[in-house]
């Protein structure tokens, strides 16, 4: 039986940006567009400014405020009936209805862009019209507006989304507010995307006491949202390839592999996947002997001094054995440790060297035996020599 070719199981150091196995998580959330469709939980933003004066608020079903005082707000929290339980809401709100004094720049604002502005970072696969729907919670006349932007830029097609009926509970609108028509008609709110790729879309305050559960953009302009809407599309990328090889090596100036950088003649087996050099241990000719791979430094610049390590893998069958040479030279004689498992990665020091341009890195392997495995021996198997700097 060749044994080189039993499987390799490698160590897996699959912890995600979250600290947990195999999860991982945005930094910052951000949203894709699919098949035309955005759709943004409200209090899922990526930022917030122009909040000295008010702010967005995010009120959650089984968390405290997201900032906790004694804000004015006339009504309590709508959390319980709020899509994924949780929205926003803009305080403090002084202005309820038309008898309370209007404060431009205060409680009102008409100039979109100027009051408590949210981005929304959004990838678009395509350009083109998206029309704006809103879910709010609106009790009266006073908190039933938004503007909307992109991009820096606040357009007229995307200012004072308006909320007339559906009083008391969470209700869809698109329609944008008008001199001729107060509270607007459908489709009537839109923002234009110039091309695909990279887009801020943004949110600011028109009226305080506002408060808003959801975001959708839509190129088909006869959607129509029902009950909660559609899940959200935030972006969650994919988990990002896991380090299978050099697992402890987290410094290094080179890695010089084993199968791709050094060159030999044929004596050894390339096994490309998991990136080793080995022997054929059921072959007599490679039993107890030195087989040789070599490398010429190619190295720019001149002489560098480095620290040097070989990067081997367990084979409980022996402690396979390693001579390392430069330019002819031996620089370390060293062998795996015991181990009581296959494949696991050792790194043996080599000591310090000074390598340069044009200078020949020479790596012996032998496969032994410690009879642990009736006559069987180990195969040799080493990754890569690694270089790194002698200051850490």
């Amino acid at each position: 039986m060749n044994r080189f070719f039993i499987p390799f199981r490698p160590i897996m150091l699959a912890v995600g940006l979250s600290g947990v196995a195999g999860v991982t998580e945005s930094v910052a959330q951000s949203y894709l567009e699919q098949n035309g469709k955005v759709v943004i939980e409200a209090e899922n933003f990526a930022s917030q400014t122009q909040a000295d004066v008010r702010r967005w608020v995010v009120f959650s079903q089984d968390k405290a405020p997201s900032e906790i005082g004694n804000f004015a707000d006339a009504d309590p929290s709508h959390a319980e009936t709020a899509s994924g339980g949780s929205y926003i809401e803009s305080l403090p709100d002084t202005r309820v209805n038309h008898n309370e004094l209007l404060i431009r720049g205060e409680n009102f604002s008409a100039q979109a862009g100027a009051m408590a502005i949210l981005t929304y970072p959004v990838y678009f696969s395509e350009a083109g019209r998206y029309y704006v729907w809103g879910r709010a919670h609106s009790t009266g006349p006073e908190d039933n507006g938004f503007h909307f932007g992109l991009n820096g830029d606040w357009p007229e097609s995307s200012q004072r989304l308006q909320f007339c009926s559906g009083k008391h509970q969470w209700t869809w609108s698109s329609q944008q507010r008008r001199k001729d028509n107060h509270c607007g008609t459908p489709n009537t709110l839109w923002v234009d995307i110039p091309k695909p790729g990279q887009h801020t879309f943004m949110l600011s305050m028109r009226e305080d006491g506002a408060e808003l559960d959801k975001i959708i953009l839509t190129k088909d302009k006869s959607f129509v949202p029902q009950g909660a809407g559609p899940e959200q599309t935030l972006y969650v990328p994919k988990p990002l390839p896991q380090k299978t090889a050099y697992t402890s090596i987290d410094n290094y100036v080179y890695q010089l592999h084993a199968t791709t950088t050094f060159t030999h003649a044929e004596t050894f087996i390339e096994n490309q996947e998991y990136g080793v050099l080995g022997l054929d241990s059921s072959q007599t000719k490679f039993k107890d002997k030195f087989v040789s791979a070599t490398h010429k430094i190619k190295t720019k610049g001149g002489a560098k001094t480095l620290k040097a390590s070989l990067v081997t893998l367990s084979d409980i069958a022996g402690e396979s054995e390693y001579r390392v040479k430069l330019n002819g030279k031996l620089i370390a004689n060293v062998k795996n440790r015991p181990a009581s498992q296959d494949f696991q990665e050792q790194v043996l020091p080599l000591g310090t060297i000074k390598i340069k341009k044009g200078d020949k890195l020479e790596v012996q392997a032998k496969a032994v035996s410690n009879g642990k495995v009736e006559g069987q021996y180990s195969r040799a198997m080493w990754r890569g020599v690694l270089l790194q700097r002698t200051d850490g």
